[in-house]
């Protein structure tokens, strides 16, 4: 078995298929997963989940896929275990990779203006590469951006559900209660594991829909 190798010049093709996957993960939904999320990020209102727009409906699916871990595991992973006899062997690679994605608060530190973006992680300080034509075309130094990433290698890329963020939202209440659990001695360690920045993604989404932000998301300086 040959090991997949992701390249940047594959961008479009990758995104095709991480959208494919995403499909195929959330085409059977279990009904009690369902409330469970909504009820964990503001989006459950009188017995029924409530989206005031299509950008709450995406922060929902991206955390089912990559946050919740009922398990111990996201729903990325739960597919791979399920399905890997089955699957290709880009899917199996992508899905691996899938299943590590790690929620990160970042600022844009730079751009080509064409395909790649350099970021810096807010908490942890790690300088990389984020591989995205649009975001290539639009992003402005300063802006911060909340959203789960997938390291391929030599670049990363965003899961589809990015979360531009201001002062008020980091903070929100949900979010600093979130970041004042941390032990100051693993700090890094925190941010790294992808288990622990699930508890920021429910914090961080929790406190935008509580706060009206996703009615008109915009991309701010911090």
């Amino acid at each position: 078995m040959t090991e997949v190798i992701f390249k940047a010049a594959d961008y479009l093709d990758i995104r095709r298929a991480l959208f494919d996957l995403h499909k195929r993960i959330l085409k059977n939904p279990n009904v009690d997963e369902i409330k469970t999320c909504a009820k964990y990020l503001n989006l459950w209102h009188q017995k029924a989940v409530s989206f005031n727009n299509d950008n709450e409906v995406d922060l929902l699916m991206d955390y089912r896929v990559y946050a919740f871990r009922p398990h111990g595991f996201n729903m990325a992973e739960k597919y791979l275990r399920l399905n890997k006899n089955t699957l290709c062997e880009y899917d199996r690679a992508l899905l691996s990779r899938m299943s590590l994605a790690r929620y990160a608060v970042y600022q844009v530190e730079a751009t080509n203006s064409v395909d790649e973006v350099i970021v810096v992680d807010v908490f942890i300080k790690t300088r990389f590469i984020l591989v995205d034509h649009q975001l290539a075309k639009t992003a402005t130094t300063g802006m911060v951006i909340a959203s789960h990433l997938i390291d391929l290698g030599e670049f990363t890329i965003q899961t589809g559900a990015l979360l531009p963020l201001n002062k008020a939202l980091l903070q929100a209440d949900e979010v600093i209660d979130a970041l004042e659990r941390i032990d100051d001695d693993h700090y890094v360690d925190y941010f790294l594991n992808p288990a622990n920045t699930s508890k920021l993604a429910r914090a961080i989404i929790s406190a935008s829909v509580r706060l009206g932000y996703t009615e008109s998301v915009k991309y701010h300086d911090v």
